[in-house]
């Protein structure tokens, strides 16, 4: 079979962008003869071969994407952008994209989608999993039907990937624990926010974040100071007490943590009581959380890359599907970017 290199693996070895590449292999004109002929060369090289090729020769492939529902502008939707962008760039005849969303909030819709997802019998599955037990299950059905499969924004102990994207959930918590101890001061109290889920589950990334966050604070003798405390993203008026609550008990509460990307939420009530003083950390630049961190309630976002770890998620099973080339590494750690209000409008993901 001919290989199938992407138009942006050509681009590069010819030295001409990607646009160069599509027209000359769509015969669109306003090409010179110098980057054609580049181009003809890694063409020829490498043994490509056309759309037309590959229309008559791929497979159908079900490719299927289960992540807790989304809303624009928030973190999955970037991931599913990366995930399409990847679609876009191979464009093998035959793949099609179908996206499950559950309730991460809520384990007993994980387990509805996820049984429905077997049901259709996938070809490859992109996985955002939230709940340890359900979704090592989940993974466990798909091995036993040998269905490959690649994580996004988690690694799971106990399951067998083609690969995971995700950032080092314990660093994570262990860098949002350094950052608050820096700016607070030693014997002020700091609170640890988690999301109350139903079911009594707890996120696996909450977890692993959590336990980083206590080690270091535990390492540099401040333990004691460290508030546990819940949030919930479905009833706001709770929320709302836990924050008056928190305000009366604690007059010496300096910083707040965030374990999710709800830090808004939090961020908004502390506003609504005048306590601007307190420093507030989260994750991600959601359009909310970048509200908040321009003008000061949060002073800063944990950013975990979504949009590339979707690309990379989506081009390794690609590869694999449809080429059966396996990933250079199973467990890929994605950088950790820590976003403040003045760097704000320079951070490109």
């Amino acid at each position: 079979m001919a290989k199938r290199i992407t138009i942006r693996e050509i681009a590069e070895q010819a030295g001409v962008s990607p646009g160069t590449v599509d027209r000359i292999l769509h015969n669109r004109g306003n090409v010179s003869k110098r980057s054609r002929a580049a181009v003809e060369k890694v063409l020829s090289a490498t043994g490509y071969a056309g759309d037309e090729y590959f229309a008559a020769t791929a497979k159908p492939c079900k490719l299927v994407v289960l992540t807790p529902s989304s809303t624009i502008g928030d973190y999955w939707s970037e991931v599913y952008e990366g995930i399409e962008s990847a679609l876009e760039e191979f464009s093998y005849p035959g793949i099609s994209l179908n996206y499950f969303h559950y309730n991460q909030f809520d384990v007993y819709s994980c387990l509805s989608v996820q049984n429905l997802l077997l049901q259709i019998r996938p070809d490859a599955v992109i996985i955002g999993p939230t709940f340890l037990e359900e979704a090592q299950d989940f993974c466990s059905e798909l091995e036993k039907e040998a269905i490959p499969y690649v994580f996004v924004d988690s690694h799971l102990p106990e399951t067998r990937p083609l690969a995971t994207f995700s950032a080092d959930q314990n660093f994570c918590g262990k860098a949002m624990a350094h950052i608050l101890s820096a700016i607070t001061l030693p014997g002020s109290k700091i609170a640890v926010f988690e999301s109350r889920r139903s079911g009594a589950r707890f996120s696996s990334n909450s977890l692993a974040r959590r336990d980083g966050f206590l080690e270091f604070f535990k390492e540099i003798g401040r333990g004691d100071d460290i508030i546990d405390t819940f949030c919930t993203s479905t009833i706001p008026s709770e929320n709302e007490q836990t924050i008056k609550d928190l305000l009366h008990l604690h007059s010496d509460l300096a910083g707040i943590a965030v374990l999710n990307s709800r830090g808004s939420s939090i961020a908004e009530l502390l506003e609504k009581e005048g306590r601007s003083d307190i420093k507030l950390i989260s994750f991600d630049l959601t359009m909310r959380n970048v509200e908040f961190l321009r003008n000061g309630s949060i002073k800063a976002l944990l950013c975990q890359h979504p949009l590339r770890q979707g690309y990379l998620a989506c081009s390794t099973l690609v590869r694999y599907i449809m080429q059966g080339i396996n990933p250079e590494l199973v467990h890929n750690h994605m950088p950790i970017d820590i976003v403040i209000k003045e760097t704000l409008d320079f951070y490109k993901e």
